[in-house]
């Protein structure tokens, strides 16, 4: 599978996962001029920005990592204008969902987790 096939596919566990969770997803590749938010969800009464990493192989290290302090700054100013431009004062917050799917179809390993809510610093 080709990566962005394998991205794709990737999110769309994702959604399957945190809907299993108890999340509403209301958005997925949502482009703004800031950056692009990989899935939008809620739950609980606030909105959650979920970045979405994928590695076909897990000897590389883990898809989280991939959040490095640059793509941090990016998603909360994507987060930021997609909620100004929504008129929405939710609470919000980020997940990364770390994907390891080395061999479609079979079902790969998922991992959510959070990521601190505060701008991160430059």
């Amino acid at each position: 599978m080709d990566p962005r096939a394998l991205g794709r596919a990737a999110e769309a566990e994702v959604a399957r996962e945190l809907a299993r969770r108890g999340y509403v997803i209301v958005g997925k590749n949502v482009r703004l001029q800031r950056g692009e938010l990989d899935l939008i969800a809620r739950r609980d009464r606030r909105v959650w920005f979920v970045e979405v990493k994928c590695r076909a192989r897990a000897d590389v290290g883990p898809p989280h990592r991939a959040v490095d302090r640059r793509k941090r700054r990016a998603l909360f100013a994507a987060a930021r204008e997609y909620l100004h431009r929504q008129r929405d004062g939710s609470c919000f917050g980020f997940l990364v969902a770390s994907v390891v799917w080395a061999r479609p179809p079979e079902p790969p390993i998922i991992t959510v987790a959070r990521l601190p809510v505060t701008p991160p610093s430059s």
